[in-house]
């Protein structure tokens, strides 16, 4: 296998499902300003909120923006919120978005505070095509259930990534394979060669919040990481660690 080296590869995927964007300006219990980025798929909301007084005083950093999810437990009107580590910081229920335009909830912070949150869509726009509602349809498939590598705007992007050969070497990896999970933000998958648990092994994931794949191989006791957003997080360090 070619030496695997951490990449900085900035795209914009060719889609399966187009979705919407939204920036919005409001209020948290009527008082702390707060601006908010969204992106709809099929119903579903992913993105970021943070105080303008945050970003006043630190500037538009990673760690000045709160991540959005929806909770899988009540997707709808129920979302997680984190911080830029993924630890969970809010619970946003009671959630409504009003014709593309408002959005009302009740936020629920890790200390049982609960506070109004109202906010008004500012712009919107329909954004690049969208992994995100393509990898919620497949939760509990295997890759090959959906030929994901076959796909150009998945297998296209990972090959980019990681050079032919690496790709290739990959896939080669998946025979015994579990379903695409969601954990932190990040849909993902792994498999291994049959027989032979855990090495040769892989584990991959795209993360919604920054629209970025990495992978990780195993190989000969040898670890070897790639990532499109130039570094590997944390949450996927240890993503791998608890599966391998």
């Amino acid at each position: 296998m070619e030496k695997a080296i951490t990449v900085i590869f900035l795209s914009c995927a060719a889609g399966i499902a187009f979705a919407k964007t939204y920036k919005l300006e409001g209020t948290v219990g009527g008082q702390y300003p707060i601006v908010i980025e969204l992106e709809e798929s099929n119903g579903l909301f992913f993105g970021k909120y943070a105080y303008k007084s945050t970003l006043l005083k630190n500037g538009n950093l990673d760690c000045s923006w709160l991540g959005i999810s929806p909770s899988y437990e009540n997707p709808g009107t129920k979302w997680d919120i984190r911080d830029c580590q993924s630890e969970p910081e809010e619970t946003w229920y009671n959630v409504t978005f009003t014709d593309g335009k408002r959005l009302t909830c009740k936020m629920k912070n890790n200390k049982g505070k609960v506070y109004d949150i109202v906010a008004t869509v500012t712009e919107s726009s329909v954004s690049s095509p969208s992994l995100i509602a393509h990898f919620k349809s497949h939760i509990g498939e295997s890759a090959l259930d959906f030929v994901m590598f076959s796909d150009p705007s998945i297998g296209g992007r990972l090959e980019d990534m990681m050079g032919v050969n690496n790709f290739n070497y990959m896939t080669s990896i998946y025979q015994t394979q579990g379903g695409i999970e969601y954990t932190k933000a990040m849909f993902w998958g792994s498999g291994f060669v049959a027989h032979e648990c855990c090495d040769p092994a892989t584990v991959w994931a795209y993360d919604s919040d920054n629209d970025s794949f990495y992978v990780w191989i195993r190989q000969d006791g040898q670890d070897y990481w790639w990532s499109e957003s130039g570094s590997i997080p944390y949450k996927f360090k240890e993503l791998v660690s608890a599966n391998f």
